[in-house]
């Protein structure tokens, strides 16, 4: 993918040097909640299987 293409695809077109930069920003922000979430959903689904994973209680 050319710089072109990518500038297109992420709404850099036609922008001052300035509101790229904001834009950049705000996508960096964007893209590090996601990855955040994405880790804590994944470290949660972990936590629940080693929940899940208790012996079953004895049976009389």
């Amino acid at each position: 993918m050319s710089q072109e293409e990518r500038d297109v695809r992420l709404g850099l077109t036609g922008l001052s040097d300035a509101e790229r930069a904001a834009r950049i920003q705000l996508l960096t922000e964007r893209v590090t909640r996601e990855a955040a979430a994405a880790r804590a959903a994944l470290r949660a689904k972990r936590a629940g299987r080693h929940t899940t994973q208790d012996p079953a209680p004895e049976s009389d």
